[in-house]
């Protein structure tokens, strides 16, 4: 019995590790396993269904967010006296694991938003509505796009953009693009008569000829070309290959290895699932000629990674790109063939990939009268979707686009894609009309962004200031972000962005955060002006107008409900500089003169408990690489603060874990750390 305890406390602990990294059905199946190992394991209730309702948080109906009624635990014919007895019952159920278990008070945020909605008759209405119909105005809009599958164009010699790429077409219409019979004719397809008369011979046809991006010419060695894998009907992209070698009409290539960073990535690999983003290294086992006709998709744009032997290839501003329907990494990891039905919903990517936030990017909708024109949604405002790093894989594949300048054809402007229809379907089968109208649309789903959506911090830290990269993309009213004091250039000075100033993208509008002491020891250290970045804050009166480049990282917070004071203290998983030798009786000249450790926060904040952090030392001849510091015995050096001693906090350090590094030599569990936040003699 003490062994299996001591197994069901190992999965507990892999389970907290889970939901830090958002994996909350993964954190769920190590609870039910430490639950079969130990049923009398201490508040193995309150944990599990911490994980089922964050799990229910996740599943977004189409056209809204959060569906309140699965936080609950409720059907929608519930009644008040349903709603309000199963909240209570939850509410009592997590309280015993509040400042125990990770993620819980996220937990209770959820059902206190869904009793919240679902509980006021009016709000209720309105959800309900917005629920029912967002599943109707899919399924009339699935109906509607079988009836517009026709696309006839003329084909003329203006700039064209592929894939971000620009490229000119030398002369007239080319037979790929225009049939024969139609050269010179000026035909409506937005007509009925139109449409009837031109459709059998032009629908196959597209303005822009995409095959002349993927001509033996366009192969160069050592490109990297993206690779047609039929695993559904449709066609996607689900391998990467170099080209290492040409021979008339065929090449030879390398294929590119993913390097999968989380244990859901990992068994997707396993599976044998296509990766389209992340990192990837060259599998040179696995060469091999191929021929170039109606296998190669588009060139990959790609960054090189921390090593040379590493390709970063990620979605970038101004791409298309398909994303899995349903999309559930730890289901579809184990249960691999579910690929095999599943269904796209297409997106232009609005923002660079953030290995700290993810993406944003807007979902497209076929234009009526078109086969392959598509155009972004909006419905009064518009619609973006949030994808976080923790999603990577549920981008598909990347979709080959020409963007309009406008005027090329009637009835399309400067903000529609005419997209590869080899990237969107089996280009084997039929195209006449019979087929056309039984072809599977691809669209999706229409997922509403998340209302606490991060910014995106451009890649490579290795030699560029992250905050001299921010957009106005990054930042959204309301956020708490870390900015760089004057005095040392550390980011301990907190800010409540307000707004982007309009007449500049990189200029915002803030309000400096001051710190609200509540013990005598706080008290002392803001009279002295000693900075403070553990604890409670609040916006000061005046507002400032900062430059994006002042600000180093977003911050987590938590909010009063019933203030304006937001509470900041390290969380687990993030790094931080803590100072040495720290006494609570500082003056300013030992500040002056400080130096610091690093540590990984190894247990979020609690009052009554102490902090648990790990020190952590550079990595040897690696500036910005640290690991865990290892005692005696091959013991972490593991120590805790108490609430008194948060003023020994310096300030946060941005940090990620760089996948694949170990083949390097350096140790897989290394943290990157963001160089300019780096405090001096670090490393020692």
């Amino acid at each position: 019995m003490s062994y299996n305890k001591v197994e069901a406390l190992r999965e507990k602990s892999d389970a907290e590790k889970l939901l830090l990294s958002n994996d909350y059905v993964a954190a769920r199946t190590k609870l039910k396993k430490a639950q079969q190992l130990f049923p009398a394991l201490d508040h193995i209730a309150p944990m599990l269904t911490v994980c089922e309702i964050l799990s229910a948080s996740t599943n977004i109906i189409p056209g809204y967010d959060t569906d309140y009624y699965w936080v609950l635990q409720l059907m929608p014919s519930s009644t008040l006296a349903d709603i309000t007895c199963q909240y209570q019952k939850l509410i009592s159920l997590l309280q015993p694991v509040k400042y125990k278990f990770p993620a819980t008070e996220l937990a209770l945020k959820l059902l206190q938003e869904a009793y919240s909605v679902l509980s006021d008759k009016k709000k209720r209405v309105t959800f309900d509505i917005k629920r029912g119909t967002s599943w109707v105005n899919y399924e009339s809009f699935e109906s509607n796009s079988e009836r517009n599958r026709n696309l006839g164009a003329d084909c003329n010699g203006d700039k064209v953009q592929v894939n971000n790429i620009s490229l000119q077409e030398s002369g007239s219409s080319s037979s790929d693009v225009i049939s024969e019979g139609h050269k010179g004719q000026e035909t409506d397809i937005n007509s009925a008569s139109g449409a009837q008369k031109g459709v059998h011979k032009r629908v196959q046809q597209d303005f822009y000829g995409f095959d002349s991006c993927r001509t033996a010419e366009c192969f160069e060695l050592r490109d990297i070309w993206a690779v047609h894998c039929h695993l559904t009907e449709p066609f996607i992209g689900g391998r990467y290959a170099q080209i290492f070698k040409k021979s008339g009409d065929e090449v030879e290539v390398i294929w590119l290895k993913p390097i999968p960073v989380t244990e859901g990535e990992r068994r997707w690999f396993d599976a044998g699932l296509p990766v389209a983003c992340g990192s990837f290294c060259l599998d040179t086992e696995t060469s091999g000629m191929i021929g170039l006709k109606g296998v190669f998709s588009y060139k990959c744009s790609w960054d090189s990674g921390v090593t040379e032997e590493l390709f970063e290839i990620y979605p970038k501003k101004g791409e298309i790109w398909a994303i899995y329907q349903d999309f559930d990494l730890e289901e579809w990891s184990y249960n691999p063939d579910i690929i095999k039905g599943c269904s796209f919903k297409l997106v232009e990517i609005i923002s660079d990939y953030s290995i700290y936030t993810g993406v944003e990017c807007g979902p497209l909708v076929k234009v009526d009268g078109f086969r392959s024109v598509y155009v972004r949604q909006t419905e009064g405002e518009t619609v973006t979707i949030h994808i976080g790093p923790r999603d990577l894989y549920m981008l598909a594949h990347s979709v080959p686009a020409y963007r309009f300048t406008g005027g090329e054809i009637d009835g399309v402007h400067d903000r529609m894609f005419e997209l590869d229809q080899l990237a969107l379907r089996n280009p084997d089968q039929e195209t006449d009309n019979r087929t056309m109208a039984q072809e599977k649309d691809p669209d999706l789903l229409v997922h509403t962004p998340n209302p606490n959506l991060n910014p995106n911090p451009n890649l490579n830290p290795e030699t560029t200031v992250l905050g001299s990269n921010w957009s106005a993309n990054d930042f959204t009213t309301g956020q708490i972000w870390a900015a760089y004091s004057e005095k040392d250039s550390m980011p301990r000075q907190y800010v409540l962005i307000n707004s982007v100033i309009s007449i500049s993208p990189t200029r915002l509008a803030a309000t400096l955060l001051e710190p609200e002491p509540v013990s005598y020891h706080e008290t002392i250290w803001k009279n002295r002006n000693l900075p403070i970045v553990c604890g409670s804050f609040k916006p000061k009166e005046s507002m400032v107008h900062l430059d994006a480049s002042q600000l180093s990282h977003p911050v987590t917070c938590f909010k009063s409900t019933t203030s304006s004071i937001y509470k900041i203290f390290p969380t687990k998983g993030e790094i931080w500089a803590v100072y040495k030798n720290w006494k609570s009786g500082w003056s300013h000249l030992n500040h002056d003169n400080y130096k610091c450790w690093v540590v990984e926060i190894l247990s979020d904040f609690s009052d009554g408990e102490k902090l648990m952090v790990v020190r952590l030392v550079e990595v040897k001849g690696c500036l910005t690489f640290f690991q865990r510091l290892q005692g005696e015995d091959g013991f972490e050096m593991v120590r805790g603060f108490s609430r008194r001693e948060m003023s020994c906090f310096s300030h946060q350090i941005p940090a990620f874990r760089v996948p694949g590094i170990g083949g390097h030599g350096i140790p897989e569990s290394s943290w990157h750390l963001e160089p300019v936040a780096l405090p001096p003699n670090s490393g020692k």
